[in-house]
């Protein structure tokens, strides 16, 4: 019987010298599910994708793709997975075309059907025209775009985006996600390292959030944001609020922030009952030209999660 867990992470540890990049890290990812891999700059994104791609090695743990052991049964693994890295490790004197002939024979298993793949893969990724051309004359777009082609060709099972829209247009971006939305469709399984929240948010059916290489938490988008218990409130002012802390200490608010001068965004609890006295106490001194309130976005619960200090 067919297992329907595409991934399986278990207990996985990977030290570099001192450093401890991921840190028994364990959770699953269900086929035709579009899984979202957030977390902080150095949380051990990368270096996760790269012990299940099985670059890597893990010193604890084990890791199952598909049922096969990464550990022990690499080369079917790679014939199932494709990925899109951050850095596109194309060959820059070959052309698009040689790109894929030199991925088709490492991956493919039937050649037979390459050309017609290859065709219909550089027509997505509007590469079609400049197939002939050295791919050290493609801007950065372009080069991002046939990375993506080439993880493409084998018809993998299971395709892994390192911050797939990086360096992308906004055209590209829409036919990506598109395209990632279509195959899931017919059963295909996605694993999506991004640093964007409002996309992780629509695409993806479930996230998980790391940090120091350990999963903080893992989830529903909807779920995630239900967990907070708080909401979102924003102010419109004239004037501008200058001393927030002390106008707003009756209400309990945390992590005030100033998106614009004049404009006051802020998480409290409870904030549809508390709006009428909110609205009484701002307007006392300052006129109130606006409130919002919503539900915490994606954003708000990774920092919460993950710390609002500025990573390297």
């Amino acid at each position: 019987m067919k297992s329907e867990t595409a991934i399986e992470v278990n207990s996985v540890t990977r030290r570099f010298k001192q450093i401890t990049a991921v840190d028994g890290l364990s959770f699953t990812v269900g086929r035709g599910e579009i899984f979202g891999l957030l977390g902080p700059n150095g949380a051990g994104k990368t270096t996760t994708i790269n012990l299940i791609l099985g670059l890597l090695a893990a010193h604890q743990g084990n890791i199952h793709v598909l049922g096969y052991d990464v550990a022990t049964q690499r080369r079917e693994v790679y014939q199932k997975v494709g990925y899109v890295p951050q850095e596109t490790n194309l060959y820059q004197d070959l052309s698009a075309e040689e790109n894929l002939w030199h991925h088709a024979a490492l991956y493919c298993a039937d050649l037979s059907s390459v050309k017609s793949r290859m065709r219909e893969l550089l027509h997505f990724v509007n590469l079609w025209e400049r197939r002939k051309d050295p791919v050290r004359t493609y801007s950065g777009g372009m080069k991002r775009r046939l990375a993506l082609g080439r993880a493409l060709l084998h018809d993998p099972e299971v395709i892994f985006f390192d911050e797939p829209t990086l360096g992308v247009d906004v055209q590209g971006r829409f036919a990506l996600w598109e395209y990632i939305q279509q195959q899931r469709e017919s059963g295909k399984t996605f694993v999506i390292s991004t640093n964007n929240m409002a996309k992780a948010d629509t695409l993806c059916d479930r996230v998980l959030i790391i940090d120091h290489g350990k999963a903080i938490t893992l989830d529903t988008p909807e779920k995630l944001k239900s967990a907070m218990r708080c909401d979102v409130v924003t102010l419109h002012t004239t004037p501008p609020i200058d001393n927030p802390q002390t106008l707003l200490s009756d209400f309990s608010v945390l992590n005030i922030s100033r998106p614009q001068p004049d404009v006051l965004r802020f998480e409290m609890q409870n904030a549809e009952a508390k709006a009428a006295s909110l609205i009484s106490e701002v307007s006392r001194t300052h006129q109130l030209t606006s409130i919002l309130i919503a539900q915490p976005s994606l954003d708000d619960v990774f920092l919460f999660h993950t710390g609002r200090a500025l990573r390297e």
